[in-house]
Order: C-alpha cells, then sequence, then structure tokens
C-alpha cells in the first residue's frame, strides 16, 4: 500500500491507494473508501500487470478531478536589481538588450535547467544596467546574469 498527502487548494488529504491496475484504483481518502477510475495520465512502461479489481459494497465510484497548477515562472534570488540563476543550467534566450526598460515580474532571460525551458523574470522595474553573460553559456546557481537599476 502506498500513502500520500495531497493538497487541492487549501485542503489536505490522506490518501492511501490499496490496489492500482492501470486504469483503476481503489484508494482511501481520510479513510473513506472510493474505487477510482483513471482515464489518462498513466504511462505504458509504469503500469503494473492487470488484475480483477471487482467493485465492494459500499465503495464509491468516482473519477478524480484535481485543478491543473497555476504556471509561475522560476523565480530569480535578487540582491537590489541583479538577476541571478536560481539553479545551474544553460542560457538559451536573453530577452532584453542593456538600456531596456523592464517591468518586475516580466521574463528577461530563458535557462534550460535539466531539459525544461525556464523563464527568469525582473526582480525589479528599471533599467538593464549590465549583462553578464550570453547565449550558449553555462552558468552555476546564484551567478549573476544581469544588474538592473531600479526605476
Amino acid at each position: 500500500m502506498k500513502k500520500f498527502e495531497l493538497s487541492v487548494g487549501d485542503k489536505a488529504y490522506k490518501v492511501d491507494v490499496e490496489k492500482f491496475d492501470g486504469k483503476r484504483a481503489l484508494v482511501k481518502v481520510d479513510g473513506k473508501p472510493y474505487e477510482i477510475e483513471v482515464k489518462k495520465g498513466v504511462e505504458e512502461a509504469s503500469k503494473p500487470s492487470p488484475t480483477s479489481m471487482p467493485a465492494r459494497p459500499g465503495i464509491q465510484k468516482t473519477t478524480p478531478t484535481a485543478p491543473e497548477p497555476p504556471q509561475v515562472p522560476v523565480r530569480s534570488a535578487t540582491s537590489g536589481g541583479e538577476v541571478t540563476a536560481p539553479m545551474p543550467g544553460l542560457i538559451l534566450d536573453i530577452m532584453v538588450a542593456t538600456g531596456d526598460e523592464v517591468v518586475a515580474g516580466k521574463p528577461v532571460i530563458k535557462i534550460e535547467a535539466m531539459k525544461m525551458e525556464n523563464e527568469i523574470p525582473s526582480p525589479v522595474n528599471g533599467t538593464v544596467k549590465t549583462i553578464a553573460v550570453k547565449v550558449g553559456d553555462k552558468v552555476a546557481t546564484d551567478e549573476t546574469l544581469m544588474v538592473i537599476e531600479e526605476a
């Protein structure tokens, strides 16, 4: 049996997965039993061999729905108007030039880390003073990528 603690919005749930055959699961959510139908999101390689799971009396049948997580840009660690790398990676794109006006929260650099593209936002409103990297550079965590003079 696998045990999970899940949160949906502000509500936390304790979930025990008792059986899972790749299409249906027998779970307990906060101690209440449910038979869950899984319609997508399970990779073939990770499916266990199918077993029959007859519906049991007193078990509610439901299809789980969870909200999609919001897409939030990766925030850089900042020191004043410095934009720093939040993780080691490869610079894919520099979206601004020296002298450009930028707005806090808008992407200024795109970095690839662990085969994922991450947009690094400006920490402040201001003007791009210096850019310390170029496309193709490998950067380390907390390395200064650019400096923005606050407005």
